[in-house]
């Protein structure tokens, strides 16, 4: 029940259009280890994007704000919350449930241009090229 002032029926067409196509998502490097096994005689793993992992080492491992962090991959600080979120459900599971943990995929393109804060980063895949 609607109690605007204004007695309007709001009505919303569905249409058949295609969906809005997913922003590419900048990553540091494409990940040197692609496969972390568990222990357990499971065969589950758990698929993490490229951009889920680059979502956690921007936050836990580097430090960074989320602000900060989805600047650094080109997309909003709701965006990157979300993929955070999900990349640390998806952690969560694997160690909890014994899963092995398999990274591929995603929607990304790796940085071509030279990184601001390659000094500061612990893992910075332009690091060591600035310092030769």
């Amino acid at each position: 029940m609607c109690i605007c002032p204004f007695n309007v029926e709001i009505t919303y067409e569905r249409s058949d259009a295609m969906p809005r196509i997913a922003k590419c998502r900048r990553v540091c490097a494409e990940p040197k280890h692609k496969f972390f096994k568990s222990d357990t005689l499971l065969n589950e793993e758990v698929i993490l994007c490229v951009e889920e992992l680059e979502s956690i080492r921007l936050t836990d491992f580097e430090n960074l704000d989320q602000d900060v962090a989805a600047e650094r991959m080109s997309i909003s600080r709701g965006t990157f919350q979300r993929i955070l979120y999900s990349a640390r459900h998806k952690v969560a599971e694997a160690l909890v449930m014994g899963k092995s943990i398999a990274i591929d995929g995603g929607n990304y393109e790796v940085s071509k241009k030279l990184c601001e804060a390659s000094k500061r980063c612990k893992h910075c895949c332009f690091s060591k090229k600035q310092e030769e």
